[in-house]
């Protein structure tokens, strides 16, 4: 799914903070992937290149919202592996797993109860809550209260 330069530019104008530190993920995984995929004329080194700036700009992403009060932990991972961590979280293998299952579920049933592409996905425990939304490859969880009102929170830029 591309992205014109005008719907970065428009999106950039109308969509909070945490939306448009997405869409800028998007674009660089579908960067990677694209050099993955036809990497005939790429070297070794700038696919290496495009994948550390990607990494790179999903660990700050993670130390960014981390940094909003109510945020107890943010997590990014692959296949059920970690890549990037902040905060406070307790027990990183099962949020890992628990992410990649959540999200090979989620994907395997979606034709069939007509979801579309799986965006995100949010489990709301008795104390606490994991939201898991999905970029390319990647899924970034964020950890919080139960209670927090996470639409909002992420509208604002972290001090």
């Amino acid at each position: 799914m591309p992205i014109s330069k005008l719907q970065l530019s428009l999106a950039k104008n109308t969509m909070h903070w945490f939306d448009s530190q997405l869409q800028a993920l998007y674009k660089l995984a579908e960067n990677y992937d694209n050099c993955r995929v036809d990497n005939s004329d790429d070297s070794v080194d700038d696919v290496r290149k495009i994948r550390t700036k990607f990494i790179d700009n999903v660990q700050s992403l993670v130390d960014s919202v981390i940094k909003l009060n109510d945020i107890s932990g943010c997590v990014a991972a692959h296949d059920g592996f970690l890549l990037a961590k902040a905060g406070s979280v307790t027990d990183s293998d099962a949020l890992g797993a628990m992410m990649q299952e959540s999200m090979i579920i989620a994907q395997r049933n979606k034709k069939t109860l007509d979801l579309g592409e799986i965006q995100q996905i949010v489990v709301v425990g008795e104390d606490n809550k994991i939201a898991m939304i999905s970029v390319g490859q990647l899924t970034l969880g964020i950890l919080s209260s139960k209670h927090t009102n996470l639409k909002e929170l992420l509208k604002r830029k972290p001090k």
